[in-house]
Order: structure tokens, then sequence, then C-alpha cells
């Protein structure tokens, strides 16, 4: 696949998404838009941001922004309509603000990270600066995700950590994978087994870019899959269905 220019959609979305694993959705926020969630980032991450060495987090952004949570059903909508699924629901959201000489964030798979027990849905990563292989774009091994679930990258727990047992990620060195440059406003979508990696931002300027973890709504909690930032501030057993007060997206939202 070779990927569109930073503002197109992929000619076919549903079959880039079924078949790569990734789809260009193309500009999903305009300029208004564009500006208010700028805003939005500006105003939360100071307070909420958690900052490392790969970039500035915040994650819950949703629930801490009026603005990202009206926003949400829209773009959902949108990603669940180009991609052609139903509904979704949004498990966990966060705004990265990857500063200048930011670290890579190495090849890994997202589903490695959800306490779910099941995967589909997709990770909707939407771009508020142009990005760029100079700035740290996304980069894909497409149809890496038909393979299943691997071994996490990196937070495992321990020997029993039931992750352990998955067979390990293996991509060869020379392997860089295909670039996904992303225009400011517009969105990708990806599968939560897609192997991906950002590498360093080599640019003067902060990379901001916002990701949702959507997921499909008959999922359940599985806090023995994996560790996670929403696990640790609210305790859930294996099983417990879906909050009630997580926001449902769907086509014809």
């Amino acid at each position: 696949m070779n990927w569109p220019g930073l503002g197109d959609a992929a000619c076919d979305a549903a079959a880039a998404f079924r078949d790569d694993g990734a789809a260009a959705l193309g500009r999903l926020l305009d300029d208004a838009q564009l500006a208010a969630v700028r805003e939005a980032v500006a105003q939360i991450a100071p307070e909420h941001g958690f900052t490392g060495d790969y970039a500035c987090i915040v994650h819950d952004a949703w629930r801490k922004s009026p603005v990202l949570a009206a926003l949400v059903p829209i773009l959902g909508a949108a990603a669940c309509t180009a991609v052609g699924v139903p509904e979704l629901v949004l498990f966990h959201d966060h705004i990265l603000v990857k500063p200048p000489a930011g670290d890579d964030m190495a090849w890994h798979q997202d589903f490695s990270y959800l306490p779910i027990d099941r995967a589909g849905g997709m990770t909707l990563w939407i771009a508020l600066d142009d990005v760029t292989e100079a700035n740290g774009c996304l980069y894909y091994i497409f149809g890496s995700h038909l393979g299943g679930e691997l071994r996490a990258a990196w937070g495992m727990t321990g020997d029993d950590d039931p992750r352990a047992s998955l067979p390990a990620i293996s991509v060869p060195g020379d392997e860089l994978g295909v670039p996904a440059p992303t225009g400011a406003g517009c969105a990708v979508a990806h599968h939560t087994y897609l192997l991906h990696r950002s590498p360093r931002n080599n640019s003067n300027r902060p990379r901001r870019s916002w990701a949702l973890s959507f997921i499909v709504p008959d999922a359940r909690w599985s806090p023995s899959h994996s560790p996670h930032p929403r696990s640790a501030v609210s305790a859930k057993q294996e099983g417990e269905a879906l909050e009630d007060d997580l926001l449902r997206v769907s086509a014809t939202t």
C-alpha cells in the first residue's frame, strides 16, 4: 500500500482497514474545530499531562475538556462510516505532545495495553499539526494485524504476565515500515493488532496528536490482560461490563 498525501483519504478506507490494517480517513476536523482542540490541549496539558522521554501525555482527555467530549460522537461516527463498523465504544483517549527531540516509540500493538477481553475496534489517530517523517509520523507494517496478538513490547509485569507466553514481536532491524504522514486535522484509523511505531521528533516544534481507543461494544473488562492507566484509577473485576458513562458512537450518530 502506498500511503496517500497529507490530507487525502484512502480510496476505499474499509478495504484498506480490513486488508492492510490502517486507513487514511482524510480531514475530520475543520479549521474552527482544529483551533478549538488545540486550545483545549493548551488548557489541560499543563495540569493533567504526564511528561516522559517520548511525549507529554494527557490520559482520558475527553473527560477533562467539554470541547473534546463534544467532538467524540462526530469523529466516531465518521470513523465508523469510513471503515464499515456499525458501533464502537470510546474506552480511552489521550493527547500526545511530542516535543523536539522526543524519543522513538518502538514497534507495538495497541491491544497489548488495553485491559479488555477481546480485540476489535480501532485506534483513531488525529494529527493536530502537520505530522511528517521529520517530526515523527506513524510508521506501519501493513498486514501485520492478521497475525493476531503478540507479546507486549514493554510494561510486562513478570513471568506470570499472561502476555509473556505470546509470540515476541519480531521485526528485522532494517524494516522501517511505511511512513504515514498526516495533515493537521486529518485522521488515521488502525487496527489494535497492527504493528506501528513513531520515531524521534527531529523538528524544532512540538508535534501534537489526539489518539482515541475505540473498542467493540460487547467487550468486557480484563485487568488480567494488561495494566493500564484506567485500571489504576478505577479498579474493575474480570468480566465486568463497560461503564454506562463511556461514549458510544455509531455510523448513524
